[in-house]
């Protein structure tokens, strides 16, 4: 009677310590995967931090993409004219609006045009180290870290002054004024740079007067103008793990 007594309670024993035992292996199974997880991170950052100690005649380390860009192409465009802006933060570069267009107006004026014109050439060959489709080709200093655009957006923008012209408005302006950068902007070699999935870059976007300059008024002729936004394209960690790799065998084999 005593054994027929335990044995049910034996069993209940049992029965809890195995699930108490699968519960601290479910616990155990989640804390070997974030380990796993911290370890990947912490191997990442001794990669790049070694790679930086060992060489000397380049830059590695993290950085912001749209800053890496923007320092790129500001060094080049500044130089074409004065009212060029350019913010690494946001990762827009403004046009100079006083030469774009005039009031309610899409047609680029004649200094807009040749300034355009002139633009196009140096925009290509400072881009290229930026774009999937042309980089491979290059040795691109200026790009340590192997950032790529995804796509650029051509955004046009106008006064808050009311236009109308038959059934068009400010928004309708806008974009018509993204679309005649873009036509000459855009030259025949630009038109086949392509993001990683094999997409053209360049994409139009209108805002109207919704979007004016910070610090101006809504009428400020200044908002009459273009920008040009870039979105840079995402970079998994396994691509991570293999450049921070690359660039440590790099220094490693100029030693040898």
């Amino acid at each position: 009677m005593l054994i027929l007594q335990q044995s049910p309670q034996g069993g209940r024993d049992a029965e809890g310590s195995s699930e108490g035992g699968g519960y601290i292996a479910s616990t155990a199974d989640l804390m070997i995967g974030l380990l796993f997880i911290f370890i990947i991170l912490v191997v990442i950052l001794a990669l790049r931090a070694e790679a930086q100690d060992s060489s000397s005649d380049s830059e590695v380390s993290p950085s912001d993409p749209r800053r890496v860009l923007m320092t790129a192409l500001g060094s080049g465009l500044t130089g074409l004219h004065p009212g060029i802006r350019i913010d690494p933060e946001t990762g827009v570069i403004s046009l100079p609006e006083e030469i774009l267009f005039s009031s309610g107006s899409s047609v680029l004026t004649p200094a807009g045009k040749d300034f355009l014109q002139r633009t196009a050439n140096d925009f290509g060959i400072l881009l290229r180290c930026f774009v999937s489709n042309q980089r491979r080709r290059l040795a691109c200093s200026n790009n340590p870290e192997n950032h790529e655009v995804e796509t650029i957006f051509i955004e046009g923008h106008t006064d808050s002054v009311p236009f109308a012209s038959g059934t068009k408005d400010n928004v309708d302006l806008s974009l018509e004024r993204a679309r005649a950068v873009e036509r000459i902007l855009v030259s025949d070699t630009l038109k086949t740079f392509r993001n990683r999935a094999d997409q053209p870059i360049y994409s139009l976007s209108a805002y109207g007067d919704a979007r004016p300059i910070k610090g101006k008024i809504s009428t400020d002729a200044a908002n009459r103008r273009v920008d040009l936004r870039f979105v840079m394209q995402y970079r998994g960690i396994e691509e991570l793990i293999k450049d921070s790799r690359l660039k440590l065998q790099k220094p490693l084999d100029q030693r040898q």
